[in-house]
């Protein structure tokens, strides 16, 4: 989720949450007021009743509501009786309306002139102030649906204008890769904290690069120094051997020396090419049919699979594409092919089976390797001196620098599996 959008959630949650409390918090008060106001008219409705009554006995005897909105009712002397005002909303039947309308009720007691206690009730219409409270909600959720939809839009805006610069920097950090020559500019911006971000940025990158200049120049220039002493050392050794003076375990020892060199060669090799995949050198993509390059790679190793009497069977479930260097597929495939006849016994079997979005080796094995470190550099699980324990550690940065997901498990099998995206 983009940071904007992020933001803007939380905002309009917020809003939601404290413009609903306010809203309900303003509706509480009008209808505090509007009862309020209706208690007052009730109230002095009640003391006009109460001196009137002094005056003419005949207001005694109205026991139902009429036009006057009130009733009296005569209570039994002795009891103590409340004379307190107490308020009420209900509904009644209006003939006009023909339909049950909110009423609110006053409730007292009081005495006549002779001390004669009566029960006074006093209703009032709330027919316009109910509309009025109705029109009331129906304005507030509206006011609260525009001020939220309006200034999440506002900020929507605003915040796509503030955070402009900052997502052109991201876009041209996406497109900054090492090596390319193209230097990382920051794009100007009104705001301080991003103005500090991008000269910070072009900082950083600036000293990366130079680093990583110094480092990919020492690794090819140590690479380089190192093959022509190997190299020459080996023909040395060979020149040696071909020296009829030279006994046999004089032979054999030279046979150790000229398979430690091969090895530091192999070593070397391999190092350097992980730092180059490391460092992404491999520039160049194409579309890479996987199932043919399966079939030409397990041909090329036939003689081998034959010397160990391994059989291997590629099996082609569906078509297998995938866009990546094309030096970098066949070392992906070759070590994978390589490590499992080279680790698969005298009679036992291997299967390559490409399906639409995996590329799993299935290969005889007694016991299971232990996954937390098989694709780590330099581990080997066999004692063969000939290995440089980088194999797996290659096709582990293969796969990290294309997103593909490389699993190893064990079921009677040794199981490795390519899953690509």
């Amino acid at each position: 989720m983009k940071l904007r959008y992020y933001t803007l959630r939380y905002l309009i949650i917020a809003l939601l949450a404290v413009i609903a409390l306010w809203a309900s918090l303003y509706y509480v008060v009008i209808l505090d007021e509007v009862y309020d106001n209706i208690d007052d008219g009730l109230k002095n409705s009640k003391i006009l009743i109460v001196r009137e009554s002094y005056a003419n006995d005949d207001i005694l005897n109205i026991r139902e509501y009429g036009i006057n909105q009130f009733k009296v009712e005569p209570l039994p002397k002795g009891p103590l009786y409340d004379f307190s005002d107490k308020f009420s909303s209900g509904f009644e039947y209006m003939e006009y309306d023909d339909d049950e309308e909110p009423v609110r009720l006053l409730k007292t007691v009081f005495n006549d002139r002779h001390g004669n206690p009566y029960k006074l009730t006093i209703r009032a219409s709330m027919v316009e102030e109910d509309e009025l409270l109705e029109d009331l909600m129906t304005a507030l959720i509206a006011l609260y649906i525009m001020l939220v939809v309006s200034i999440a839009l506002l900020n929507h805006f605003i915040l796509r204008k503030v955070w402009k610069s900052f997502y052109v920097m991201l876009d041209r950090l996406k497109g900054f890769k090492l090596g390319s020559g193209v230097k990382f500019e920051a794009p100007t911006s009104p705001v301080s904290e991003f103005k500090v971000l991008g000269q910070e940025l072009e900082k950083v990158l600036q000293q990366n690069e130079t680093v990583y200049s110094s480092q990919k120049q020492f690794i090819e220039n140590a690479s380089h120094e190192l093959q022509t002493p190997l190299a020459i050392s080996l023909n040395k050794l060979e020149l040696l051997v071909e020296n009829n003076n030279l006994n046999e375990e004089q032979l054999i020892e030279i046979s150790k020396i000229n398979d430690t060199l091969n090895r530091l060669v192999r070593l070397n090799k391999s190092l350097l090419m992980l730092s180059k995949i490391e460092n992404r050198q491999f520039e160049e993509e194409e579309n890479i049919d996987f199932n043919a390059l399966i079939n030409e790679l397990t041909e090329e190793f036939r003689d081998f699979a034959d010397y160990k009497e391994v059989t291997v069977n590629a099996i082609n479930v569906a078509q297998l594409n995938f866009t990546m260097n094309k030096g970098l597929a066949v070392t992906l495939v070759n070590n994978l092919l390589k490590n499992a006849i080279t680790h698969t016994k005298a009679g036992g079997s291997l299967e390559i089976i490409a399906d639409k979005n995996r590329l799993t080796f299935l290969n005889t094995g007694e016991t299971p390797l232990d996954k937390n470190k098989i694709f780590d550099r330099f581990f080997r699980s066999t004692l063969n001196e000939q290995s440089t324990g980088l194999g797996l550690a290659i096709v582990q940065s293969i796969a990290s620098n294309y997103n593909l997901k490389v699993e190893y498990e064990y079921n009677q099998k040794h199981i490795f599996r390519i899953i690509f995206p």
